[in-house]
């Protein structure tokens, strides 16, 4: 029983930076996600701060509003609970190119690359500089 009780809260931990990251990543303060799931905001930061487990129907409306698949919220269950926030917005863009035709997606592309290369070239700015 008591391993099942951590496993929970390890769990809740878990979910919790999953949504997180993801209403960061979509600009949402706890109170607007909270309207938008039907949720009180002290609701969202307890499950935010792993304290509570959303229901599965809670989890297919967040997963809604963040537009992932609800298998995201238990992706990284073995990885400490820390979604690195790159794999959030990569799947906000795979979820924003696939409603695109194929030469929009190569032009996408082709604007992302540049973008990184440019700023992976340019000298990093120094503190108090």
């Amino acid at each position: 029983m008591a391993r099942t009780r951590q496993k929970n809260k390890d769990l809740a931990i878990q979910i919790g930076a999953v949504v997180l990251a993801n209403r960061k990543a979509c600009a949402l303060t706890q109170e607007v996600f909270a309207e938008m799931v039907e949720l009180q905001p002290e609701t969202i930061s307890r499950i935010e701060n792993g304290k509570m487990i959303p229901t599965v129907e809670k989890l297919v409306e967040m997963a809604d509003v963040f537009d992932i698949p609800v298998a995201a919220f238990f992706e990284h269950i073995d990885s400490g609970g820390r979604q690195p926030e790159t794999l959030v917005y990569a799947r906000r863009i795979t979820a924003a190119l696939d409603r695109l035709p194929t030469d929009s997606k190569q032009f996408v592309l082709k604007v992302a690359q540049d973008y990184a290369h440019y700023h992976a070239g340019k000298p990093k700015k120094r503190k108090g500089a």
